[in-house]
């Protein structure tokens, strides 16, 4: 049997899906999405359109003026008539993140950025854009979960 999905007045259908299990699934008013194209905001009767997803922050605008925001990892979106759906590598609410393991990423993710240099480009490329990614998404998931990232100690552009 399926899910119920919960109900308000909003007019399109998302659902957040992961390989693990269903995320998210609400009647909202709109999206806010990072996509590799740029930031979109999908509302119902948004021409179809599939697109892979950065990682970032997504925005559910319910009807009330109420945000649910999630940390999406990576993955495609799927709109089409008055539903969403987000395949996503994976994805987190605010409570569900372990924010003292998102600092400690984030500090492994910096120490790692910090260590490599550019005297080998072509052998550290794979690392520094791992690093990066670690690094984002770490920052994703305080930001998520409220919480402030720790400083760095040198200013890091990711």
């Amino acid at each position: 049997m399926a899910e119920a999905v919960k109900t308000a007045k909003g007019n399109l259908r998302c659902r957040v899906i992961t390989p693990r299990r269903q995320v998210f699934d609400e009647m909202v008013q709109s999206v806010e999405l990072d996509t590799a194209s740029g930031t979109l905001e999908i509302f119902a009767r948004y021409e179809p359109t599939i697109a892979p997803l950065n990682v970032g922050v997504m925005k559910a605008k319910a009807d009330d003026g109420g945000v649910t925001e999630l940390a999406v990892h990576g993955g495609y979106m799927d709109m089409n008539g008055s539903v969403l759906v987000i395949l996503a590598d994976s994805a987190e609410a605010g409570p569900e993140i372990d924010v003292d393991r998102a600092k400690q990423s984030l500090e492994r993710a910096r120490a790692k950025l910090a260590e490599l240099t550019s005297d080998n480009a072509d052998a550290v490329k794979i690392d520094v854009d791992r690093a990066r990614l670690a690094l984002l998404r770490a920052l994703t998931r305080l930001q998520i979960a409220g919480e402030a990232p720790p400083p760095s100690g040198q200013n890091q552009a990711i």
